[in-house]
């Protein structure tokens, strides 16, 4: 039996919650997977580590011991597992944040090759499907979701403004971040790269106990999107999505709409994207594949496809 498109919505929105959700899992397994490493290479004795650290964390060790050891020596696969959302390892596949590669070469540094090769995958998705990154990898845009939902409830009582900037601010975002870049080194991303940010300080807050000046980027973020305007911070501020938008202009898999079937006095779909896209002028550059628009359509007249030629 073939989904309705509002169904195909829901599911495409539970999904990017699952997978947003997911990331946030690994993030932490990671910080947890550091002290592990640190344990096991320094004690190597569940009894030990439980002296040491307690019981807890005796319990995550020999859990992790026991997950590592299934495929190989448990030290050498646990260091194919790691990194951060700037530049991570999963099973040893590198995946790299395309800013942070160009920050390393704007520095005249050349980068190792898994390094350079872990942009690929995050370019080629970006060329096929457009910003599906925002949508079901970045972890801070779970965080956006929640305040944009918070901002629309507040907004039955309150009134908030619903500032409208082009596009040119986040390439100036961008730009003047890697000026900076060139006289402060790649922390200054820590503060600028919203799921940076966010990742920093799930890190530190588990694997060093304190938190990551970047807590105090993720306040500001906060009240950007709920004094500023709707998602503020995907749409006008963060670098990495401009850069993903621009490399997905051309994506293959996009919203499409029936003309037949559109009210032209309705705006469901651009009043509800996260992304300040207007499917019902056919707009598809900064499309994420959401599915929010789907659900709101009162017609059903919008589904996700191949772009026809």
């Amino acid at each position: 039996m073939r989904l309705s498109n509002a169904a195909m919505g829901r599911g495409l929105m539970v999904l990017s919650i699952g997978t947003r959700f997911g990331v946030l899992v690994l993030i932490c397994l990671l910080a947890l997977w550091t002290e592990y490493l640190n344990l096991k290479v320094g004690y190597g004795n569940a009894r030990l580590v439980e002296l040491s650290a307690g019981w807890g964390m005796r319990l995550f060790y020999e859990a992790s011991d026991a997950f590592f050891s299934f495929f190989g020596d448990a030290v050498v696969v646990a260091q194919k597992n790691a990194g951060m959302t700037w530049s991570i390892r999963v099973g040893g596949v590198p995946f790299t944040d395309p800013v942070a590669l160009l920050s390393v070469l704007l520095q005249g540094r050349v980068p190792e090759l898994g390094f350079a090769l872990g942009v690929l995958l995050p370019l080629l998705l970006a060329a096929f499907l457009g910003r599906v990154f925002c949508a079901y990898v970045c972890p801070a845009s779970l965080l956006f979701f929640a305040i944009a939902r918070v901002r629309r409830l507040l907004g039955s009582f309150f009134y908030f403004f619903d500032l409208k900037v082009g596009q040119s601010m986040a390439w100036g975002v961008l730009c003047g971040s890697l000026a900076v870049v060139l006289y402060w080194g790649h922390g200054v991303w820590t503060l600028i790269l919203p799921y940076f940010a966010m990742g920093q300080t799930i890190f530190h807050s588990i694997a060093l106990g304190a938190l990551s000046v970047s807590v105090y980027s993720l306040v500001v973020f906060t009240i950007l999107d709920l004094c500023l305007g709707l998602q503020f911070t995907c749409r006008y501020v963060c670098p990495t999505g401009r850069l993903l938008g621009w490399v997905g202009h051309r994506a293959r898999v996009v919203v499409r709409r029936e003309a037949t079937r559109c009210v032209q006095q309705c705006t469901a779909c651009a009043d509800i994207c996260p992304l300040a896209v207007s499917p019902k002028l056919d707009q598809t550059r900064d499309c994420s594949l959401c599915g929010e628009c789907l659900v709101a359509c009162p017609t059903q007249c919008l589904s996700i496809g191949r772009k026809s030629k």
